[in-house]
């Protein structure tokens, strides 16, 4: 079977995302001990995934596959003069549609993007849901975040 976790943390590093793998307590950790979030970096957070297989004659063929992609960022920037000018963060006391206006609608656009790279790029997989949620104010960074619940179907071929 195709090492998913490899597949997605790829895709992650050639959208210049820092990235962590894990339960959020262990994403917790990694964000503040190695993530090196500056002026407009964004980390991609993948949760484990739950797997079932799709069974013919005691053979699996496929597996459904659900986790949960998180894209988040804490600073934003503009480009000034051809350089990345940090212009904010993510506060506590920022309200939901400062929070949108800020980055969560940048950051719901670049997480459909890194999907479709991802579901495009491979073809041992097909996309069969997702559904995007919010979640601000996350971990000890305090950083807001864009979240997809996925399924899809991984070939065992």
């Amino acid at each position: 079977m195709i090492d998913l976790v490899k597949v997605f943390k790829d895709y992650a590093t050639t959208a210049e995302y820092e990235f962590a793998y894990g339960r959020k307590d262990i994403q917790n950790w990694e964000i503040t001990a190695n993530a090196t979030l500056s002026a407009g970096e964004s980390v991609l957070l993948l949760f484990p995934m739950i797997e079932s297989g799709n069974i013919d004659n005691s053979i699996i063929h496929s597996w459904n596959v659900s986790t949960q992609l998180w894209l988040g960022r804490k600073f934003d920037t503009e480009t000034v003069e051809e350089e990345s000018v940090i212009t904010g963060h993510s506060k506590l006391d920022e309200t939901e549609e400062q929070k949108y206006d800020n980055r969560l609608k940048d950051l719901r656009d670049n997480l459909a993007t890194y999907i479709k790279a991802v579901f495009c790029g491979e073809s041992e997989l097909e996309l069969t849901g997702v559904r995007i949620l919010r979640e601000i104010n996350q971990f000890d960074e305090n950083l807001d975040f864009v979240v997809a619940e996925i399924t899809f179907i991984a070939d065992d071929s």
